[in-house]
């Protein structure tokens, strides 16, 4: 039985949070708000009795769009909270406590860990993450002995 945990405390911030953001809607999430912005386009003309032609189409999408994209990227900045979490991991997966709140995710709830040279993202099947900066570490090696940790955990509850 694999007994091994870590507790890590730290801040992020909310330039973090923002870069984190916009790498993931890049890879992941634009075509989705792009497609929202589609809908909501679509449901305006439909709604307003407006003539409905690609001319018209376009140019409500051309504003519509934009407003889209700021709404969900405003979302995570108003979500942030500056205090410090105390972030419990282990082999059933992580739990944390800021400002009040608990939260928590078994590794079977965790879609993917992805790693860059400044953040350790854990993120939900929901499309949420927890962003765990690399000052959370005490040196290079505890960094590195984590993500293989909870690689380690995560690929073993989802297969």
């Amino acid at each position: 039985m694999d007994e091994k945990r870590y507790s890590l405390r730290y801040r992020s911030s909310r330039m973090e949070v923002w870069r984190w953001y916009w790498r993931a809607w890049l890879a992941r999430y634009g075509w989705w708000h792009l497609l929202i912005a589609a809908a909501v386009t679509w449901l305006t003309l439909a709604n307003s009795g407006a003539r409905f032609g690609p001319a018209e189409y376009s140019l409500r999408f051309v504003w519509i769009a934009p407003l889209v994209i700021a709404l969900m990227a405003a979302w995570p900045q108003l979500a942030f909270k500056s205090q410090e979490p105390v972030l419990e991991v282990g082999p059933e997966g992580w739990s944390s406590r800021i400002a009040g709140k608990v939260g928590s995710r078994a590794w079977k709830m965790v879609a993917s860990i992805q790693s860059n040279h400044e953040i350790i993202a854990l993120v939900s099947d929901s499309g949420n993450a927890l962003l765990i900066p690399r000052r959370a570490f005490q040196s290079e090696s505890s960094r590195e002995a984590f993500l293989s940790d909870i690689r380690r955990w995560h690929a073993a509850k989802v297969s």
